[in-house]
């Protein structure tokens, strides 16, 4: 992944992160993402997988949803599992580009083929590429559940 690809999957998560919420929405973000990546001429793949976290010494599998570009990770809804696992929070970054923590790993199981995704309308998806071209790089900070329900929900 070159640096204009890295800064604007960035830019991509940012906005997810600070629009909409994130709690139970993997499945959808990815395919937002996907069809996001399909009008940028991008192949950004949502995949169902398992997610696997070291706490303590023992690995907690969690099912998940995410994408992949070029071989490489773009979760933006990571951060779901530290707002319902609050002990463990610390451990969750805000979103996953690139480089993973090393506490943490992906399984692939398949990808979710486009025919099984939610469909966006091409006016709300040309909408949010508007938004995040112009959308400035917020600096984001870690929130609370009550937080995430005040975000507009990406199913409107």
């Amino acid at each position: 992944m070159d640096l204009q690809e890295k800064e604007l999957m960035n830019t991509i998560c940012k906005y997810c992160i600070n629009k909409y919420q994130i709690l139970n929405n993997a499945p959808i973000l990815s395919s937002f993402i996907y069809q996001l990546g399909k009008k940028l001429d991008l192949d950004i793949p949502s995949i169902r997988g398992v997610l696997n976290v070291e706490v303590n010494g023992y690995k907690r599998l969690f099912a998940h949803c995410f994408n992949v570009y070029n071989g490489q990770i773009v979760d933006t809804s990571i951060y779901q599992y530290a707002l319902i696992n609050k002990s463990i929070k610390h451990l969750f970054p805000l979103y996953i580009v690139e480089i993973t923590p090393s506490h943490i790993e992906y399984s692939i199981n398949s990808e979710v083929k486009y025919e099984c995704q939610f469909k966006f309308k091409d006016e709300y998806l040309s909408k949010a590429l508007n938004e995040i071209r112009t959308f400035n790089n917020i600096d984001l900070k870690r929130f609370s559940i009550s937080d995430d329900c005040k975000k507009e929900n990406i199913i409107y």
